[in-house]
């Protein structure tokens, strides 16, 4: 059964920065809805409301969602060679990535838990963000869906290559 994901509590999940200018690499916990389009809504909104690209999306999505908690390296579930080391409520796990120099310097991907022994399923291999954002983001306020395909360079970004 199809879940909205604005409705009612939701799973967490762990979204992981990495190569952005000036920090290490960040874990952060996003404490309730982290499906993918609630994910794609708040990056939506600190690429358009705040004009953050590139490098500075990281510093305008903690200032934006102050919700968002760094992840404290003692409880980095990775440590441990255990799928249930993974917290039950982390429904998905995200990696956003700051590729300098690159056509598209903005990249994610994503995981989404499966079954009891929390295992780990890949919604989408590394794509450029906005990609990501058109795939996972819906219409809202009776606006209507206007293209019955994606875009060619979404095809592209999501076709599987060396990377």
């Amino acid at each position: 059964m199809s879940r909205d994901p604005d409705s009612g509590p939701a799973p967490g999940a762990l979204l992981s920065c990495l190569g952005f200018p000036g920090w290490g690499g960040l874990h952060l916990v996003l404490p309730g809805r982290g499906q993918p389009p609630a994910l794609a809504r708040r990056l939506e909104l600190c690429l358009r409301g705040d004009g953050a690209a590139g490098g500075q999306l990281l510093p305008a999505l903690l200032r934006r969602h102050r919700d968002l908690e760094p992840l404290d390296p003692s409880h980095w579930p990775w440590a441990v060679e255990s799928a249930m080391a993974w917290p039950r409520s982390w429904g998905h796990r995200y990696l956003l990535i700051c590729r300098w120099g690159s056509a598209s310097p903005l990249r994610i991907a994503a995981w989404q838990r499966q079954g009891e022994a929390g295992g780990w399923v890949r919604l989408c291999a590394p794509v450029p963000l906005s990609c990501f954002n058109e795939r996972f983001l819906t219409p809202r306020d009776g606006q209507e869906i206007t293209r019955a395909t994606p875009r060619p360079t979404t095809i592209r970004a999501m076709a599987p290559t060396a990377q």
